[in-house]
């Protein structure tokens, strides 16, 4: 027997949505593939454009991590909107239990881990500050030596205006910027009050990094308590998009396992 119209709608929907993932799944993976193997036609793009932000991440370290990243990410989105579009659209119930089984996965994973972060919030405040130092103290380094993690604190402090976890004394424990930096700094760039663009890391007052004070710094700012605002001031914001994401996942189970059953009774 035909499917009804509405399984027809949930297959179409499903299809539609599903193909925007995978191509964009695609798109984010195809992308970073090229750069994992070849960052050098990246750096001449950077170089080429005119964005001098884009220089911050033209360091062969970050650009690596970076693609390595995105490869995970891009596969797994690529792979979710594969089964999801081609499901439908073939109709296949194999394809369909699949893509659904691994959305269950995804949107236990994310129940469990606010659930927990709830519950223990104190415990993950703790493991967040401890995680924020290790990363610091283990790999973070000066500009001529920027790696990924130095890259993602640098954009850090520069947005949210702080130094270091606690404030500029971890930068005493960071082992690889104590290192390579002269001794006469006593903390990075983006610790100071930047002008222009801030991802450029340009001081206003050149004398910050060796004397670092209210006026040209943020030295005694910590970005553990100013990230730990940014997430209260922005909890209702981060909330709706934590629960658009539930619901489309919610969706797209209820329209796989349906159009699943819709299928074995046109089967029969």
């Amino acid at each position: 027997m035909a499917l009804n119209c509405g399984t027809a709608f949930a297959k179409y929907l499903l299809c539609f949505l599903n193909f925007i993932f995978f191509a964009a799944g695609g798109v984010v993976l195809a992308l970073s593939i090229w750069l994992a193997v070849d960052n050098t036609s990246f750096l001449l793009l950077t170089r080429v454009s005119e964005n001098e932000s884009l220089a911050t991440f033209n360091q062969p370290s970050v650009m690596e991590h970076g693609a390595y990243i995105l490869i995970a990410a891009g596969g797994l989105v690529f792979l979710i909107g594969f089964l999801g579009c081609c499901g439908a659209a073939m109709e296949s119930r194999a394809l369909l239990t699949m893509y659904g089984l691994m959305v269950i996965v995804i949107f236990c994973l994310e129940v469990t881990a606010g659930a927990l972060a709830a519950v223990y919030k104190a415990e993950t405040e703790e493991e967040l500050q401890n995680f924020l130092k290790h990363t610091l103290k283990k790999y973070y380094s000066t500009q001529d030596t920027a790696n990924s993690v130095t890259v993602a604190w640098n954009a850090l402090m520069a947005e949210l205006k702080c130094c270091g976890v606690n404030n500029y004394t971890d930068f005493e424990q960071a082992i690889m910027w104590q290192a390579n930096k002269s001794s006469s700094v006593l903390v990075p760039e983006a610790c100071c009050t930047l002008k222009g663009d801030p991802m450029k890391f340009i001081p206003e007052d050149d004398t910050c990094l060796g004397s670092p004070n209210r006026e040209n710094s943020y030295y005694l700012t910590g970005c553990y308590g100013r990230l730990k605002n940014w997430v209260e001031d922005h909890a209702n914001l981060l909330m709706g998009i934590g629960i658009g994401v539930a619901a489309l996942e919610l969706l797209g189970m209820l329209f796989a396992f349906c159009l699943c059953c819709s299928l074995g009774q046109k089967i029969k």
